[in-house]
């Protein structure tokens, strides 16, 4: 009988791409090598990796940014982000801000969208580079 080992996608190594580099789930990272006699599955590619991997929860090579969050998560994240300046930053402009509908789509979305212009346009009166928002938004999908 064969004695087959158990797939475990928490630890697991596959072969990535063409180029066959090794990743190991467990080591959430590229490995030079794979103890001997272990298994080895190749897969296509690190977007194909990552999907499989997202199923059991596990993270994959790609760095995916969250489409939305809740309000809630998005201001947890912004007090997290360091101890409330930031948060109280982005109330004080929601406030002051000359728009109506901004500040009625703060304080009643029912989810936050990365690609929303409003939030394209206070990341940009606040000065948050576009890879802080994708910071913040990897944080509140966290949480």
């Amino acid at each position: 009988m064969l004695d087959l080992p158990v797939y475990t996608p928490q630890n697991w190594y596959w072969s990535v791409g063409e180029d066959a580099r090794i990743w190991s789930s467990k080591a959430r990272g590229y490995v030079e090598s794979v103890p001997k006699g272990t298994p080895v599955t190749p897969i296509k590619s690190e977007s194909d990796l990552t999907d499989v991997l997202a199923v059991h929860d596990v993270e994959g090579p790609v760095v995916r940014i969250p489409d939305r969050v809740s309000p809630a998560q998005a201001e947890i994240a912004l007090y997290q982000h360091d101890n409330g300046i930031l948060l109280g930053r982005v109330n004080a402009l929601i406030e002051a801000y000359p728009y109506e509908p901004v500040r009625i789509w703060w304080r009643k979305a029912t989810y936050i969208s990365r690609g929303h212009p409003y939030l394209w346009a206070l990341s940009i009166e606040l000065g948050l580079a576009d890879e802080m928002v994708d910071t913040l938004f990897l944080t509140a999908a966290k949480l």
